[in-house]
């Protein structure tokens, strides 16, 4: 289950929002792309359950380019049905699926995480991404935004 985002205190970081399933959890928190000006974006974090507890040390981390950040976000929103982030060696895939996501991130030979994300922890999940892509492309209309995504989104079927 996800928790409502939380403020971190490290500045580096910002609102978060974890979501736990059987197998895996995920971490979805707002950072900076420092080679970019700071400009807002989102790592996120899948780590192996044992038990109750989640074993954040051996975590896969992706942070988002400000490219992916509104592809995830079209993902999420409905407009398109997938998105997979790869960096060398390690990778997640998002996949709309009836009633949930579906999430899978791998790194090495053994290191495959899988968790379902059912639609009320979506909703969180879908909400601080769209706040920080509304601040990294400095939009203040949440309609303006929605439109842009949907049409970008449609490129895909192009």
């Amino acid at each position: 289950m996800m928790n409502p985002a939380t403020v971190t205190d490290n500045p580096h970081f910002g609102e978060k929002v974890k979501c736990f399933g059987k197998q895996a959890a995920l971490c979805a928190e707002k950072t900076w792309l420092q080679k970019q000006n700071n400009l807002a974006t989102i790592n996120i974090e899948v780590a192996p359950r044992q038990g109750e507890s989640v074993n954040w040390q051996n975590k896969i981390t992706i942070q988002l380019s400000d490219r992916e950040l509104p592809e995830l976000c079209a993902v999420l929103m409905g407009y398109l049905p997938s998105i997979h982030v790869q960096r060398p060696g390690k990778g997640v895939e998002i996949i709309r699926q009836s009633q949930k996501l579906f999430i899978r991130a791998s790194a090495g030979a053994g290191r495959l995480y899988v968790l379902p994300v059912c639609i009320g922890d979506t909703f969180r999940f879908s909400a601080l991404l769209l706040k920080v892509l509304k601040e990294q492309c400095g939009l203040s209309d949440e309609t303006m935004l929605l439109a842009a995504l949907r049409g970008a989104a449609t490129l895909n079927r192009a």
